[in-house]
């Protein structure tokens, strides 16, 4: 599918980072909420290449300008202290791409571990094999566990950081490990729109297997030293027009100045 260097079958180093989509830290595992999972593939001889991927497929905005809105629409009304209720419904409303998002948000369970949720990019990407063919393609992380769930008043019961603890739990007994796939588009399925989903019998090929072994026991230095960026890709594998992909790394830069202002 491509003749990027990581994805000829040799093991590469990697670093994993799971996290809940939110910008509370102390959010609670059991809330509703987007589940992520971003892979830093060390490269030999070339720069990392990251794969970044969601466990509700697409995203609620088409643009940076309506995810600005979007963010615009849940904030405190300055007269209230509170937001306002009508501003995510009436925004929803005139964004149905952005609708479909959140209902399918509403519609997924709390996942029971970070190894056992199925995890998608949102972003297309195109792969050129060595024999110079092309097509575009998202990535899919395939849990080799299966997808487990709670119940609705199981998440709330457990521990405010559970599925974290249930990840250490698991790797003291054996590794974790995840398929790569590709989903290939089809002439006329939009990549410059993660919004829109495709067509679930696209064809998809199998591009690797990733194994989790430990965590890291410098996690929290590592959370502030690393950016995990869609846009670091090898040769062999280019960014599509996706407004929000391209937006992503100068965010990225903001936000790591922001945390270490010495740097």
């Amino acid at each position: 599918m491509s003749r990027a260097e990581h994805l000829r079958g040799q093991p590469i180093p990697t670093t994993i980072r799971f996290a809940n989509a939110s910008g509370d830290p102390n959010v609670h595992d059991g809330q509703p909420n987007v589940r992520s999972m971003a892979v830093k593939l060390q490269v030999a001889g070339g720069k990392p290449a990251d794969i970044l991927a969601n466990s509700i497929e697409g995203f609620v905005a088409r643009t940076p300008e309506e995810l600005l809105a979007f963010l615009e629409a849940q904030l405190p009304d300055p007269a209230t202290g509170k937001p306002n209720p009508d501003a995510v419904p009436r925004f929803l409303e005139s964004h149905p791409g952005a609708k479909a998002f959140v209902g399918r948000l509403m519609a997924k369970p709390i996942p029971a571990s970070y190894a056992q949720a199925t995890y998608h990019s949102e972003h297309a990407f195109r792969f050129t094999a060595a024999d110079g063919s092309s097509r575009f393609g998202r990535y899919h992380w395939v849990p080799e566990a299966g997808e487990a769930f709670l119940a609705p008043e199981a998440g709330s019961q457990r521990g405010p950081n559970f599925l974290r603890e249930e990840l250490a739990e698991r790797l003291a007994r054996g590794p974790a490990a995840f398929r790569l796939t590709l989903q290939v588009a089809a002439d006329g399925d939009p990549t410059d729109d993660p919004t829109a989903l495709w067509p679930a019998d696209r064809p998809t090929a199998e591009l690797g297997r990733l194994e989790i072994g430990s965590i890291s026991p410098t996690s929290a230095a590592d959370e502030q030293r690393l950016i995990f960026d869609p846009a670091n890709v090898a040769d062999g594998i280019e960014l599509s027009a996706d407004p929000i992909l391209l937006a992503r790394s100068p965010a990225y830069g903001v936000s790591y100045a922001r945390r270490n202002p010495k740097a």
